[in-house]
């Protein structure tokens, strides 16, 4: 279960260098700067869940949780973002009886850094 911890780690934080470019209006500044103060709390509480696959499917609802309501500030791109990725983060689950969760995850956090890059850039 480390394997899944690093990836999850790896995963946030590759979006984290994706939201590191955020820009555009005031709001969108604004939103993207709570998405990505989202994702480094993130990432430290599922570093500090190590082995712990409840806490960390805890820590990837309340996630879920918190880009729903960052959706509801946004507009535009952002919005859409934010929302696909805050349905991507509700639906994620792993299960040590489905190892090909972790592989999903991987895929979707990198779709996501990508879309949530290129609406806080623009």
């Amino acid at each position: 279960m480390k394997t899944a911890r690093l990836i999850l780690v790896a995963g946030a934080t590759s979006l984290l260098m994706g939201v590191a470019a955020c820009g555009g209006g005031s709001n969108t500044t604004e939103v993207c700067n709570e998405a990505m103060k989202a994702f480094t709390d993130y990432s430290t509480k599922v570093g500090q869940a190590a082995g712990n696959l409840d806490g960390i499917n805890t820590e990837t609802q309340a996630l879920a949780t918190q880009l729903k309501g960052l959706a509801d500030k946004a507009d535009g791109d952002l919005k859409s973002s934010l929302t696909k990725m805050a349905d991507t983060w509700a639906a994620l689950k792993i299960d040590p009886a489905n190892p090909s969760a972790i592989t999903e995850f991987a895929t979707k956090t990198s779709e996501a850094t990508q879309e949530l890059g290129v609406a806080c850039a623009g």
